[in-house]
């Protein structure tokens, strides 16, 4: 893959991922990440897996100039965000190369989104499920966005598991496949939920 293609791909999978880290900083925030943050450094890391490299992103953060903001990628899906030093970890890119993903489903893993099948709606939900088991859920309009962490798993085929940092544990069933969106005549991959997960019964994959 040409880096610039890698680069791309982790920036746009980034994103929403920054908006809800930049949310939790502060729930009155109401820039959008690309205004916030800028580009520090970047680190190619000598681990793949599926055929695609790990990818560490370094930002100055206007928000938390001292930490910074840093991630590691894998294609568009977030691995890890935190200080920028995570950015160069490359311990945490090889754990998740290396990672059977045990009690998970590996098509869950990633970002999505309820804006495809969103109609005469004033609310867009998303959902992030990462391969270590973390994640987070918001439900944003035109005044808010809230945003909850959460830890998930997958304890039989077929059924989500989302923890609270609270404790408290709600299970999903779920099934993943191609469905059409609403304006478009092309079929995304998307999971539907029998009850609603942040207020949305359908999401499509992010990227």
């Amino acid at each position: 893959m040409d880096s610039t293609d890698g680069l791309d791909r982790a920036h746009r999978g980034l994103w929403p991922s920054l908006r809800a880290h930049y949310v939790t900083l502060d729930p009155e925030e109401k820039e959008q990440p690309e205004h916030l943050a800028t580009v520090r450094a970047v680190y190619q890391h000598p681990v793949t897996r599926d055929g695609f490299p790990y990818v560490g992103i370094a930002f100055d953060c206007l928000r938390d100039p001292e930490r910074g903001v840093g991630a590691i990628m894998h294609g568009n899906r977030v691995v890890h965000l935190g200080g920028a030093e995570v950015a160069a970890e490359a311990g945490i890119a090889e754990r998740d190369a290396a990672d059977p993903r045990t009690g998970l489903d590996e098509a869950l893993i990633g970002h999505w989104s309820s804006d495809p099948f969103d109609y005469g709606v004033l609310e867009c939900s998303d959902l992030e499920l990462r391969a270590d088991g973390t994640g987070w859920s918001s439900v944003s309009n035109a005044f808010t966005e809230d945003v909850d962490r959460l830890t998930w798993g997958c304890p039989e085929p077929g059924v989500l598991e989302l923890r609270s940092p609270e404790g408290d544990v709600i299970r999903h069933r779920y099934v993943v496949g191609p469905a059409v969106p609403v304006h478009s005549a092309e079929p995304v991959m998307s999971v539907t939920f029998e009850e609603p997960v942040a207020y949305s019964y359908q999401y499509g994959k992010w990227g």
